[in-house]
């Protein structure tokens, strides 16, 4: 009889093995939905209506995506998911803290988590065992956590110290929330890129300083991703 029933009690559940089918393709299976919550939550903060719905499909989609990234590995996703956990009692506010302690925090803790994703995508990314279609996507989804991570830091400096960023109309500090996130999207799109309009302008050491930074940023992360995608297809090819 206990050789009968041995082998059935050491048999894997069904739930476990989901679990690790889905873990043997979270990297970089998972790229391309991360890269569609990504796009989505671009999407609604560029149309800047302010609506609590918005925010929260956007954030609930980009959180969601990153820790199925993070979940190939049961630490990181637990880890992940207590740092998400933790950012929304803060966004909650159910935390009794000073707003200007509060917003360090939270956004302190937002940013790391999206360089926590960044990083996992990027070691992928560079893998050369990674496929070009996903690496493609994932370089995708790198460009769009370093956007994201640049809005939250030009937005927590100018929550700190008003009126580091100009521009045109009613200044930033008398606009609504939406509208903040909004002008930080549009800027830190045209600083990664590189473009400059100069309609949003920083005037503050500390924003000119991260402006210059992302900058940089935007300059070396294309021409290394760039760089690598095109020498790894010439290897594949030759």
């Amino acid at each position: 009889m206990s050789d009968q029933h041995g082998p059935v009690g050491h048999h894997p559940g069904r739930s476990h093995v989901t679990l690790q089918a889905m873990r043997s393709n979270v990297r970089p299976g998972s790229f391309p939905l991360l890269l569609v919550a990504a796009v989505l939550f671009y999407v609604l903060n560029g149309l800047a209506v302010d609506l609590p719905a918005n925010a929260i499909v956007g954030r609930v989609a980009v959180a969601c995506a990153g820790l199925y990234v993070l979940s190939a590995s049961r630490t990181t996703l637990w880890l992940g998911v207590l740092v998400v956990a933790v950012s929304i009692t803060f966004e909650a506010r159910l935390w009794a803290l000073d707003p200007w302690v509060r917003r360090v925090l939270q956004d302190g803790m937002v940013i790391g988590f999206l360089l926590w994703v960044l990083v996992v995508v990027l070691r992928e990314v560079f893998r050369p065992r990674t496929s070009e279609r996903d690496a493609v996507v994932g370089a995708l989804c790198g460009f769009l956590l370093i956007l994201m991570v640049f809005v939250r830091v030009h937005g927590l400096i100018e929550a700190l110290h008003p009126d580091s960023y100009r521009t045109d109309g009613p200044p930033l500090s008398e606009r609504s929330d939406a509208m903040v996130v909004a002008g930080f999207q549009y800027f830190s799109t045209i600083t990664l890129t590189t473009v400059g309009f100069g309609d949003i302008v920083p005037v503050t050491p500390a924003a000119r300083l991260v402006t210059g930074l992302e900058g940089m940023v935007g300059q070396l992360y294309l021409a290394v991703v760039i760089a690598t995608l095109v020498g790894r297809v010439a290897a594949r090819r030759a």
